[in-house]
C-alpha cells in the first residue's frame, strides 16, 4: 500500500488516545508539539503520561475508554494492548466521522503516523505504511544522525529572509539564488561548527536578492547503466544519477534505474530503435541545452558509454560548447552477459582474446568477417538479434566450423534472462531465437554452461526446450 504524506494542522484540535500505557505514552510525546488538545483515557497511565496531565500538558482520565470519548475528536489514535477494544475504538470514531490511527495494525488505520526528525521548522518523515515501525525508526536514527541539529537554524534563517523579502515586496521563486547565495553556504557553516555565520549569509541574501542570479554552469555526466537490472549500475553512477537535475535515458532494460533519481528530475527519454529514435545530433544539443541552463544533466546509457554508444561524440559536442562532461563507466554487456550465464570468453587453452563486434550493420565494410574468422578469437556480437544469419553465413564462409558453438544470452541481469546454446549452422539456418537485446558468443568456449551462475541453470533449461 503506498499512501500520500501530508501534514495536518491540529492546532487546538481534540486529540483522543485510548490508552494510558507506554505504547499510548509513545504516541503522545510524538503529538504534543503538534499543539493539540490531547486527551488521554486508559486504565493505570504511566508515571509520564500523570506527569503530563499535572503540568497541564494533557487531559488524563484513568477508566476504561467509552463511546462518549470519541465525540469532537478530530483524530482518534486505539493504543491500548487488546486488539478488540481498539476495533470497538474505531467504530466509534468513524461513527462521528473522526479519522483513526491503530498502533501496530495497519489494516485498521485510516492514517499511520510517520517516524520524525525535527531540525527547526522542517519535519523529515520516514513511514513504512505501518509495517515497520523498527525499520522507520532505525531510518529516522541515521537520518539524525546524517542532519546535523544546526540544520534547524539554517531554516529559522531562510524563513526570516523569506519573510522580510516578501514585506520588501522583492520575493519571487529564484531557486538558484536561495540556493548558491543562502542554502549552499548556510549548510557549509552548519557543518563547519559556524551558526553564527548563517545570520550573516542571510543579512547579505537579503540586501543583494534583488540582483539577477548568475547562472551556475552546469555540467553532463555520462553513465553506464550496466547490463540490465538497475543493481548492476555502478556505486559512482547511482551516486550521480542521485544528484541529478535532468536525466536523459535511453530504453533501458530495467525502468527501476530511473527511480535512482530525485522525484523532481526531469526525465527525458531518446531512445533509439533499429530505424527509429531520436537523432544523435538532437540529443548532443538537447544535453548542451539543459546543462547551459545552469543544470546537472545525466547521460544514462546502457552498458558502458563509450562500448557501442556514441558517448564519445556525446562527450565532444558537450565540451566543445565549453561545459565539463564526466564520463562514469558501467559493465558492459559484452563482458557481463556471458558472465552472467556462465560462459567465460576467454579460457586457458581455448582461448586467448576475445574481440567484440556490432551486429547492427552485418554487411558493413568495417567488418573484416573473413579476418575475424580466422583470428580464433572468442566472438561477442552485440545489437545482433536481426543480423545473425547474415553474420554466421560470413563466419562460416571466412572458414569457422559450421559446428562451431554459439551462446545467445537474452536480456541479461533482469528477471528475464534466458540463454540458448547451439551451432554456427544453427545460427545461420535459424536466426536468433529471442528479440533484443541479445548478446551472442561464438567460439569454443560457448560451449560452457556453469550452473553456478545467476539463474543460469533455469535459464538454459527452458531455452533449451524451445
Amino acid at each position: 500500500m503506498n499512501r500520500y504524506l501530508l501534514a495536518w494542522d491540529l492546532t487546538d484540535r481534540r486529540v483522543l488516545v485510548a490508552g494510558a500505557g507506554t505504547i499510548a505514552e509513545g504516541k503522545v510525546e510524538t503529538l504534543r508539539t503538534a499543539g493539540a488538545r490531547l486527551v488521554v483515557v486508559g486504565r493505570e497511565a504511566t508515571p509520564r503520561l500523570r506527569e503530563l496531565a499535572a503540568d497541564g500538558t494533557i487531559e488524563l482520565a484513568e477508566r476504561g475508554v467509552r463511546r462518549r470519548d470519541v465525540l469532537g475528536a478530530r483524530l482518534v489514535v486505539a493504543a491500548t494492548d487488546d486488539r478488540r477494544v481498539n476495533r470497538r475504538v474505531r467504530r466509534w470514531a468513524h461513527a462521528v466521522r473522526a479519522v483513526v490511527n491503530v498502533v501496530d495494525d495497519p489494516a485498521l488505520c485510516d492514517v499511520t503516523v510517520p517516524a520524525t526528525v525535527q531540525r527547526g521548522p522542517a519535519t523529515i518523515a520516514i513511514s513504512t505504511d505501518g509495517s515497520s515501525p523498527a525499520t522507520a525508526r532505525l531510518l529516522r536514527e541515521e537520518i539524525e544522525r546524517a542532519v546535523p541539529p544546526g540544520v534547524g537554524e539554517l531554516v529559522d534563517q531562510a524563513s526570516i529572509a523569506r519573510r522580510r523579502i516578501r514585506h520588501a515586496g522583492e520575493y519571487r521563486y529564484d531557486y538558484a539564488a536561495w540556493r548558491q547565495r543562502l542554502l549552499e553556504p548556510g549548510l557549509e557553516a552548519v557543518h563547519a561548527g559556524r551558526l553564527d555565520a548563517i545570520r550573516e549569509l542571510r543579512h547579505r541574501f537579503e540586501i543583494g536578492f534583488a540582483a539577477p542570479t548568475p547562472i551556475r554552469s552546469g555540467r553532463v555526466t555520462l553513465v553506464g547503466a550496466g547490463p540490465g537490472g538497475a543493481d548492476l549500475i555502478t556505486v559512482r553512477g547511482a551516486r550521480a544519477l542521485a544528484t541529478a537535475d535532468v536525466v536523459v535515458y535511453d530504453r533501458l532494460a530495467d525502468p527501476a534505474l530511473l527511480d535512482l533519481a530525485p522525484v523532481v528530475a526531469e526525465r527525458i527519454p531518446v531512445g533509439k530503435a533499429k530505424g527509429s529514435g531520436t537523432p544523435q545530433d538532437d540529443i548532443n544539443e538537447l544535453l548542451i541545452r539543459k546543462a547551459a541552463d545552469g543544470s546537472h544533466v545525466v547521460r544514462l546509457k546502457g552498458g558502458d558509454p563509450f562500448v557501442f554508444g556514441r558517448g564519445s561524440e556525446e562527450c565532444e559536442a558537450v565540451t566543445a560548447a565549453g561545459l565539463p562532461c564526466e564520463v562514469v563507466p558501467g559493465v558492459s554487456s559484452s563482458l557481463a552477459a556471458p558472465a552472467l550465464a556462465g560462459i567465460p570468453v576467454t579460457e586457458r587453452s581455448v582461448a586467448a582474446s576475445f574481440t567484440v563486434v556490432s551486429g547492427h550493420r552485418a554487411a558493413d565494410e568495417a567488418h573484416d568477417w573473413e579476418a575475424l574468422a580466422r583470428s580464433g578469437s572468442t566472438l561477442v556480437v552485440l545489437m545482433g538479434a536481426t543480423t545473425a544469419p547474415e553474420i554466421a553465413s560470413a563466419l562460416i564462409d571466412g572458414g569457422r566450423p559450421d559446428d562451431e558453438p554459439v551462446a545467445i544470452v537474452h536480456a541479461a541481469g533482469t528477471e528475464s534472462q534466458r540463454s540458448m546454446h547451439l551451432t554456427l549452422d544453427a545460427l545461420r539456418a535459424d536466426g536468433c531465437p529471442f528479440p533484443a537485446p541479445c548478446v551472442i558468443v561464438i567460439g569454443p568456449v560457448a560451449r560452457t554452461r556453469d550452473v553456478h551462475a545467476t539463474g543460469a541453470a533455469e535459464a538454459m533449461i527452458a531455452a533449451d526446450a524451445v
